[in-house]
């Protein structure tokens, strides 16, 4: 049964809250409405779940479907907010199917409101806002801008094939005192949490993540393999955390600590990725970049012949504190 729809849907439809056994359902839809926007998608299954186990993410809270009057998900929204509670993040999608039929206006109203709704944080300074996105093209931006929103940032989606890779070793030689080396779970779990956050501390949007809540979000069920460190003695310098997936390889993130900038390190920890995911039988990496990124990781990405495949652009509009 669809529980009361209070946002004015159109007639034939209802809402009600996601569960766990929707996850498939939703997952096709995510990939449906990613193909028709931009011709690909990285949606998969292990990421929706790992989303849907965050620990500030509750399925009864913080998600939302939209069902057809035969029970089939036409929508799927959601809302998020950051450890700090100072950047929400929100989305909503709708079936190519349902698209366009009175559904986009409702979620995006509810997904304002109930981002609205969440405290803020006291003793937090910053101004709070709502960031939301959609594929260079996607009518939805109309839809914000209409709304409010103000488009404030560009992020590129990335694709490497794999088959042509350096073989000279020394490419993936390290520099002088430093040590390449697999992720050992325990062992470089709160070294690898410290590198990761001193080097995103300054990336758009980011906030503090406390080491269990990265911990639960990063390591609880996560295969590791792919994950590479780099070490200078007993210091992590830098940390690349990658994934095999249906679509392909995927770099979840990149990081190199301040200190240790500038040797080249960013770039062997890419290589070795890629030829892991190669050897693990990926056929293509794939990775998201702020276009506006200062640390220069888009001119590394395509120094090493990575295309850009996707634009998505991030629209952002203030809430109340």
């Amino acid at each position: 049964m669809s529980e009361p729809a209070p946002l004015g849907l159109p007639a034939g439809y209802g809402l009600r809250r996601p569960r766990g056994d929707d996850l498939d359902e939703v997952v096709a839809l995510v990939a449906a409405a990613d193909l028709a926007a931009t011709g690909e998608t990285t949606a998969s299954r292990d990421d929706l779940r790992a989303d849907w186990a965050n620990p500030r993410f509750e399925l009864t809270r913080h998600a939302w479907l939209v069902v057809t009057g035969q029970g089939r998900v036409a929508a799927y929204a959601w809302v998020l907010d950051a450890a700090d509670q100072s950047a929400i993040d929100g989305q909503f999608l709708v079936h190519p199917e349902h698209q366009w039929c009175g559904l986009e206006e409702p979620l995006l109203q509810w997904v304002e409101d109930f981002a609205a709704s969440l405290p803020a944080d006291p003793a937090a300074s910053a101004s709070r806002s709502l960031g939301v996105w959609c594929g260079r093209g996607d009518r939805r931006a109309e839809l914000y801008l209409a709304s409010g929103f103000t488009r404030t940032r560009t992020f590129l989606r990335l694709r490497l094939t794999l088959d042509h890779l350096p073989d000279d070793p020394l490419v993936y030689a390290p520099p002088p005192g430093l040590e390449v080396r697999g992720f050992v779970a325990r062992r470089d779990e709160r070294a690898a949490w410290a590198t990761l956050e001193e080097s995103f501390a300054d990336h758009f949007r980011e906030s503090p993540m406390p080491f269990e809540e990265w911990r639960a979000l990063a390591l609880e069920g996560a295969d590791t393999d792919l994950w590479f460190t780099a070490w200078d003695g007993d210091e992590m310098a830098g940390c690349i955390t990658c994934y095999a997936e249906a679509y392909g390889g995927h770099v979840d993130r990149l990081g190199v600590r301040r200190r240790w900038r500038g040797r080249g390190l960013g770039r062997l920890l890419l290589l070795t990725a890629f030829a892991a995911l190669r050897d693990h039988g990926c056929a293509e990496a794939v990775l998201g970049v702020d276009a506006d990124n200062a640390s220069g990781a888009l001119a590394l990405y395509e120094s090493l012949g990575m295309r850009r495949t996707v634009i998505h652009d991030f629209y952002e509009k203030p809430l109340p504190r």
